[in-house]
């Protein structure tokens, strides 16, 4: 089978030759191509060779397109980056320019795309690897989510406080992300690719259940219908790391098409929870042990996720972000074991 097939049949309920294996890779790519994060995340033609080439080094059962995961909308919506061209380290956000005691939400304006931000050169991305690969294998755009990218915008600290405060300006604003969200992703879409929403500012405990169900939940549903109603793609995903378990029903409600089970989540449960839907679980190992070559660890924790998933047919192996320093024979690696240990 090829990976598209491979995929397409897990999401359906299928079985398939084998179980897909699907490793995130992100600034790796980068690595891959001897270059720094920064300069392949601002340039369309090596973001575009940074996925084919992790493509071609590991054949992963899905390709992710990006690098700087969460910057690219937050920087159209006017926050300031850390760039760091002379190292390997990720760009970061610098400033807020929602943060303070009175933030003009109503003057935010939706950012389209134009030559003062990267919504273009994602998309530019996307468009290569789709045509070079899409009939391979399932190619995914990275997004910042909603609520992430109101963190971005606001300040984590002072977000939380409007959500005791002033819970109008954080809908408002929220209101404003999600618009962008649906904008970038139909843009993406139209392209052929599905679309991951990265929400790792909502990971618990940085946020309880409840802010989550009522402020990550709607807005990120509202992406996820308006990609299924459209479009005929890989179906969106919405992506955080850490202990999901308390989150898996408002996981289902947001529409998510696959999530990731890191190894501290209770599989058991997420299992339960996903099963009979339409929902791929990747169940994720350490990608801190892949790097450190922490092989004695991750057969136990790879034999226990097999030993978990064993008749899971919406199940994939997979692990957290692989490092730009990570080796690629410690990948290989890794794939190795997840294929020798099966479902």
């Amino acid at each position: 089978m090829k990976p598209i097939e491979r995929m397409t049949n897990i999401q359906a309920g299928r079985p398939a030759d084998r179980t897909p294996w699907v490793p995130s890779v992100y600034e790796h790519g980068a690595a891959l191509l001897g270059r720094s994060p920064t300069e392949v995340s601002r340039d369309a033609d090596l973001m575009a060779q940074a996925a084919l080439k992790a493509f071609e080094t590991y054949g992963h059962d899905i390709v992710t397109v990006g690098i700087d995961i969460y910057n690219i909308e937050a920087e159209a919506f006017g926050c300031g980056l850390a760039s760091h061209e002379d190292d390997n380290s990720i760009p970061g956000v610098l400033t807020h320019p929602l943060r303070g005691d009175e933030p003009d939400v109503a003057s935010l304006t939706v950012p389209q795309v134009g030559p003062g931000n990267r919504l273009g050169v994602i998309a530019k991305a996307v468009e290569q690897v789709v045509n070079r690969i899409g009939d391979q294998v399932w190619v995914y755009a990275c997004m910042g989510g909603p609520w992430s990218q109101a963190v971005e915008l606001r300040g984590f600290e002072d977000l939380i406080a409007d959500l005791y405060s002033d819970k109008s300006r954080v809908h408002a604003l929220m209101d404003k992300t999600a618009e962008l969200a649906i904008q970038h992703a139909d843009r993406l879409c139209r392209l052929g690719a599905g679309v991951y929403l990265y929400e790792s500012w909502a990971t618990m405990p940085l946020i309880d259940p409840k802010i989550f169900e009522e402020f990550v939940v709607p807005y990120n549903r509202r992406v996820t219908q308006h990609v299924r109603a459209k479009f005929e793609v890989p179906p969106p995903a919405i992506i955080m790391g850490g202990n999901i378990t308390l989150l898996m029903d408002y996981f289902v409600q947001a529409g998510t098409g696959l999530i990731a089970c890191d190894y501290n989540a209770d599989f058991d449960f997420v299992r339960s929870r996903t099963a009979g839907r339409s929902i791929v679980v990747r169940g994720c190992v350490d990608p801190k042990a892949i790097e450190r070559g922490a092989w004695e660890s991750l057969e136990s924790a790879i034999g226990k996720l097999a030993a978990k998933s064993k008749g899971m047919v919406n199940f994939v192996w997979g692990c957290g972000c692989v490092s730009f320093k990570t080796p690629v024979e410690s990948v290989l690696k890794f794939r190795d074991l997840c294929a020798a240990a099966g479902r």
